[in-house]
């Protein structure tokens, strides 16, 4: 496989030298992850370890992707080489992309790479080979460029400006300004982020089609409150005929295929063999129309979880990718960087998989190294962190409750009301993960920040209403039959910690 490339750099910034790692060759039938850094930008993205100032790259690539049979280079004309050595560096890269290539897979349009004039012509004729065209391109730029209007605009002036545009602001409008949003999360820029979602809020409640997508929005979240709700009633010792009787009872109302789906994403490990068994012996004593009906549920539920276990497939797939990358990577640093996004729960989670079976295995090496993966991916991902969820991360490892709390006394104030807004989302997403240890901590340091607050002339914010702790979410207790994969260590709760990725999910929402 072919390695990024170590090279000696000064900062702009601080001047201070520093070793980076250069990636020239972008080979996505190797590293798939490759072609969605390189699209967003973050190919060649080092950041200073001294000052941390973050500056791109400027330096010849090879852009392949053996499924389109697509062979791209590209020489930067700032770099300004002669056009001898611009075809040296052409042919190098040719020949070290076919020689990394077993030889049935090297194909004659190798041989006769295209040439791309500019970074952004270079993504251009990738997209093209996706199927998207320039008009399409363009006319996404034409939305960019609505969006910076928005942005600019004097909140006074939206509604007016939002009956020119309302055709306009369609669906993908508002996906792009979420991808606007996670863009400045992901470099850091939460109040640029905290602006557009602000401004998506207002566009959503002005526009036509924003009115539809809130509707939309709400009767799911109605939805999925009410399965939750009877799924939860159905107690700790419920059995599968239990189950079945709820499903079939859901499978009966008039939006019983939006029940259905929530329904399997909630409690898809109770949906076994004995699961099924139960509903097709009940099929088998059913007649009619009757028996019609239980055979349709049975298929819908059969292409509903072969759905839902395609999609873990593929993001277990990925994390299981990811990781192998970042291990395999003689710069742990950059290959972490370079995948922040894709550091998730379900990364960790696979992680820690992994340091587990190696420790099982005694392989003292592989669990060393990974070992060293996670101490890494850590540190880098509550460096990336705003400043509130660094300090909330302070407190959580802090072995005693009275320090942590003096802690918050003398410094809540540094944080204002964000402060506890921060805990509220953060105390969702350990409820959702059902980790009631670190939960019942942050509780209790949430309502010291209040105190804190208040002690320093300031409202913990409009989303505290004077309760002791924020209720927990009910969480969904799977039947005791059901066959669920061994849940891997979260090393991260055992060491009190509550990572940012967590965090800049929960303030995506909207």
């Amino acid at each position: 496989m072919v390695q990024p490339m170590g090279t000696q750099i000064t900062c702009p910034n601080c001047r201070q030298p520093f070793a980076a790692m250069l990636e020239q060759i972008i080979d996505v039938g190797r590293d798939p992850q490759a072609k969605a850094r390189l699209l967003s930008g973050r190919t060649n993205l080092v950041t200073c370890p001294h000052c941390g100032y973050q500056s791109l790259l400027s330096t010849p690539l090879i852009y392949h992707d053996p499924n389109k049979s697509l062979l791209i280079t590209f020489i930067p004309m700032e770099l300004g080489l002669p056009q001898q050595e611009q075809e040296r560096l052409i042919g190098s890269l040719t020949n070290a992309v076919m020689r990394s290539l077993p030889q049935e897979q090297r194909k004659g349009y190798l041989l006769t790479p295209k040439t791309a004039l500019s970074m952004q012509g270079l993504v251009e004729m990738i997209l093209e080979a996706d199927g998207i065209t320039r008009e399409m391109i363009e006319a996404q730029r034409t939305k960019m460029r609505l969006i910076e209007t928005f942005l600019q605009t004097d909140p006074d002036q939206l509604p007016d400006l939002v009956a020119q545009h309302d055709a306009e602001l369609d669906t993908e409008f508002f996906s792009m300004m979420t991808a606007t949003a996670e863009s400045a999360i992901a470099s850091g820029r939460r109040d640029v982020a905290e602006q557009v979602l602000a401004v998506r809020e207002k566009l959503l409640e002005l526009s036509t089609v924003g009115q539809q997508l809130l509707q939309t929005a709400a009767t799911q979240e109605a939805t999925m409150q009410q399965v939750a709700e009877a799924l939860n009633g159905l107690g700790e010792n419920a059995t599968h005929e239990d189950f079945v009787d709820l499903t079939l009872e859901l499978a009966a109302d008039e939006d019983s295929d939006e029940k259905l789906q929530v329904l399997v994403g909630l409690a898809r490990p109770v949906m076994d063999y004995q699961f099924f068994q139960v509903l097709t012996n009940r099929i088998e004593r059913a007649k009619g129309d009757h028996k019609a009906h239980l055979t349709a549920v049975r298929e819908r539920l059969l292409e509903l979880t072969n759905m839902v276990d395609q999609q873990n497939e593929a993001v277990l797939k990925q994390a299981t990718d990811t990781l192998r990358a970042i291990v395999n990577s003689p710069d742990l640093d950059s290959a972490i960087r370079a995948r922040i996004e894709l550091l998730d729960d379900t990364f960790l989670a696979v992680l820690s998989a992994n340091i587990q079976n190696a420790e099982q295995k005694k392989d003292v090496t592989s669990a060393a190294r990974l070992k060293q993966v996670f101490d890494k991916v850590v540190a880098i991902l509550q460096e990336s962190a705003p400043p509130a969820i660094q300090f909330i991360n302070q407190l959580m490892q802090q072995q005693d409750v009275a320090e942590a709390k003096r802690m918050l006394n003398e410094r809540a104030h540094e944080f204002g009301p964000e402060l506890v807004q921060w805990m509220d989302m953060l105390t969702e997403d350990l409820a959702a993960r059902g980790n009631n240890m670190a939960l019942d901590r942050l509780n209790e340091l949430r309502q010291e920040a209040v105190q804190a607050l208040a002690v320093a002339g300031m409202q913990a914010g409009p989303a505290d209403d004077g309760r002791s702790q924020p209720q927990r979410q009910p969480r969904v207790t799977p039947m005791p039959h059901a066959q669920q994969p061994a849940p891997a260590p979260d090393q991260a709760s055992k060491a009190g910690l509550i990572l940012p990725f967590s965090a800049r999910k929960r303030s995506k929402k909207q």
